[in-house]
């Protein structure tokens, strides 16, 4: 008897109505970025995907993602001038769990292509210029609050770790931003 109200429990929790978190989103941020942790500059994302509900508190979202680290500029008077810019091109993977009808939390893990492009100029006027890219693996944590079903507002961590232009760089950004959902 035990066996079978755990089973129709289970079969009604699994029945139940859905709160419709499917569909496709695009979404923006703006995004606070650290380079081997030091400040770097401020960046943005660009998402765009789909959310797919699997059960009546957890959707997966798969998306593509743009992100924009922003620049970093480095002089030293007399000796050079040196510049950064950074941005990536990446697929993303990211559970989430709601914990009423409009709060979620979740991970995000993603394979991203990050380019590096330097720039300079050396206290004798010659100009370099090196761009590289790598592959790497991101990973972070999100949250957010969905006011309808069209709107959300997300904030999270996600960190990189590449090796373009020779040197390791860990990439770190705290960001903010909405999506809306079709």
């Amino acid at each position: 008897m035990k066996k079978t109200i755990f089973a129709l429990t289970i079969a009604s929790i699994l029945a139940a109505p859905a709160m419709a978190k499917d569909g496709f989103y695009i979404g923006a941020d703006i995004a606070s970025n650290s380079l081997d942790g030091d400040s770097f500059d401020t960046g943005f994302g660009l998402v765009a995907g789909y959310d797919f509900q699997v059960a009546p508190q957890i959707v997966i979202g798969v998306e593509g993602e743009y992100r924009s680290f922003g620049k970093d500029k480095t002089s030293i008077p007399g000796l050079f001038e040196d510049e950064l810019k950074a941005y990536s091109f990446g697929i993303n993977v990211k559970p989430k769990y709601y914990f009423n009808e409009n709060f979620y939390a979740g991970v995000q893990l993603g394979l991203h292509s990050v380019k590096e492009e330097e720039k300079g100029k050396l206290w004798d006027g010659e100009t370099y210029k090196f761009s590289d890219s790598d592959t790497g693996l991101s990973y972070g944590l999100e949250a957010g609050y969905d006011f309808n079903r069209n709107v959300a507002i997300k904030g999270g961590y996600k960190a990189i770790s590449v090796k373009p232009l020779v040197a390791d760089s860990d990439y770190g950004t705290f960001y903010i931003g909405a999506n809306y959902k079709f």
